[in-house]
């Protein structure tokens, strides 16, 4: 997605991460690209099967986020947060749902 489309800054990052979905029954490994505010680009072996909707886990932080899927390409995805997540210094995403079982 082109940057001047974009409503906030992303900070490029590269931190692992896991996207769950299906009752947290089914889950992909990716990496967080890029992250701001409001969303960001994962990177993938392949984007499909991933839903339009899931939660993403990022270890290093330990926290996680409802996100939607915006843009889909073979190996990455741009997707936008339920909730706005704080950057540069503090925490990168919140909970939104209880996932602590994973």
């Amino acid at each position: 997605m082109p940057n001047n489309l974009r409503r906030n800054v992303r900070s490029r990052t590269l931190l692992p991460a896991k996207i769950y979905f299906n009752n947290k029954c089914s889950v992909f490994d990716c990496l967080v690209k890029n992250i701001s505010s409001g969303g960001a680009c994962l990177k993938i072996s392949s984007a499909m099967g991933v839903p339009d909707h899931f939660t993403l886990f990022i270890p290093s932080e330990n926290e996680r986020t409802l996100c939607w899927v915006i843009w889909r390409n073979m190996s990455e995805i741009g997707v936008s947060f339920a909730r706005r997540p704080r950057v540069d210094g503090k925490p990168v995403l919140r909970v939104v749902e209880d996932t602590s079982g994973i």
